[in-house]
């Protein structure tokens, strides 16, 4: 194999490289619109306070789905409870699915973390994917006309 062919193979690698590094780094962490899909929380086991959660109560709830092992879990929690503390209409639950393949399956979790924004009936408007950007957190609160 030439040099030539050698360095045009290398470019091209660097070239996809970059391309799908900008193309992850755009959807992550960005809400996507779903449709009505219901979620009881009852079914979840997401204990609260020390508390079993079996109903929604505030206007938003921030349903997080965390792993042992997730780096961005932890930082994410931290910032969607202190959302919470700041603003009455907005819950944060939190669900480590490291042990629970049901859970993952049926809600298609296919990184950590991923948040289903919920209204109060437990329909999922939106899901973010990754860590959310606090933007995107302002424009999910937004759509619900507090």
């Amino acid at each position: 194999m030439s040099a030539e062919l050698k360095l045009i193979l290398l470019l091209t690698l660097v070239a996809l490289a970059v391309i799908a590094g900008l193309v992850y780094r755009f959807t992550t962490g960005r809400a996507k619109k779903v449709s009505g899909e219901r979620v009881n929380v009852a079914e979840l086991g997401i204990v609260k306070n020390g508390q079993p959660v079996t109903h929604l109560t505030s206007k938003i709830t921030f349903l997080q789905f965390s792993t042992d092992f997730c780096t961005f879990c932890g930082p994410t929690a931290k910032m969607l409870e202190a959302l919470e503390k700041t603003d009455h209409n907005v819950t944060h639950l939190e669900l480590n699915v490291t042990d629970r393949l049901d859970i993952v399956n049926r809600f298609n979790i296919l990184q950590t973390p991923t948040t289903l924004v919920l209204d109060r009936s437990g329909r999922v408007v939106s899901r973010i994917g990754g860590a959310p950007k606090a933007h995107t957190l302002v424009s999910e609160i937004g759509n619900f006309d507090i």
